[in-house]
């Protein structure tokens, strides 16, 4: 079943999936877990915890929890989550349409006016972020080719910026803009572990598998990043002062500087062999 037979199948019916305080807004989002994904939800607390609390649930092995930002709109089939500032202790969550803009999104939502599942157009008020699934034909219903690598960066005063595929520039040129951190993940058999140079830290541990290399929250620049990976890769890098320098390829680098107080502001990573 995707996003599609899922609405189709269950808008304007209720249910009570966890049998725990009748009808509730999760009740959907377990459904939907379920049905589209294959996942069986336990008892992972209110709403809002899903979000607040993703690193610690079984979710993260196949979504990504995506802030959100004064430019983030929700695309279909996204979880969205909001807080405690929506205005009570349990927050809310739904499933996003993907129709909407910067001031208002549709989602359908389960307890939210009404005890059946229905379409509501909701404003940003205490909305959290969204958790996206890796997999999108669990979303569209067509399988596509993951390319071979994707990276997400962080960077001052935007936030996630959402997965980009091999070959994309990643960061911002001209804005004097530091990234703060990344991920990267592999697909079809390619392997990579990365290591982040931070700002008044220095070498962080070596990361994978899409764990977060860097910082968020702390106004650190990332200045320096370590790669390794099975296949080989063609690099290039923008730094501050610097910008752009020629591109290289290798399966084990260091892009950025260190010791030299420099931002690291931008790369573009394609997989060659």
């Amino acid at each position: 079943m995707n996003y599609n037979e899922f609405i189709n199948n269950y808008n304007g019916k209720s249910f009570d999936y966890d049998g725990v305080s009748g009808v509730q807004c999760v009740d959907l989002i377990k459904m939907y877990l379920d049905k589209v994904f294959g996942i069986k939800a336990g008892a992972w607390g209110n709403a809002k915890d899903y979000y607040k609390n993703f690193n610690n649930l079984p979710l993260k092995n196949s979504f990504t929890r995506i802030a959100n930002t004064t430019s983030f709109i929700p695309q279909v089939g996204d979880i969205v989550v909001w807080g405690a500032g929506l205005g009570n202790t349990y927050g809310h969550i739904a499933i996003a349409t993907g129709e909407g803009n910067t001031t208002n999104f549709y989602s359908y939502d389960l307890n939210w006016g009404s005890k059946t599942v229905h379409k509501v157009n909701h404003n940003y008020k205490g909305f959290l972020g969204v958790l996206r699934a890796k997999d999108q034909s669990k979303i569209t219903g067509v399988v596509e080719k993951l390319p071979d690598l994707q990276y997400e960066v962080h960077i001052e005063d935007r936030g996630w910026c959402g997965w980009q595929n091999a070959g994309e520039g990643a960061g911002s040129e001209g804005k004097a803009k530091r990234l703060e951190a990344v991920k990267f993940r592999g697909n079809n058999g390619l392997t990579i572990e990365y290591q982040a140079h931070v700002q008044d830290i220095g070498w962080q541990d070596w990361k994978k598998d899409g764990e977060v290399a860097g910082t968020t929250g702390q106004s650190l620049r990332l200045e320096a990043l370590r790669i390794k990976c099975n296949k080989m890769l063609e690099v290039e890098e923008h730094i501050e002062n610097i910008g752009w320098t020629p591109k290289f390829k290798s399966k084990e680098f260091m892009i950025g500087t260190e010791g030299r107080q420099l931002r690291l502001e931008a790369f573009r990573i394609n997989v060659i062999g």
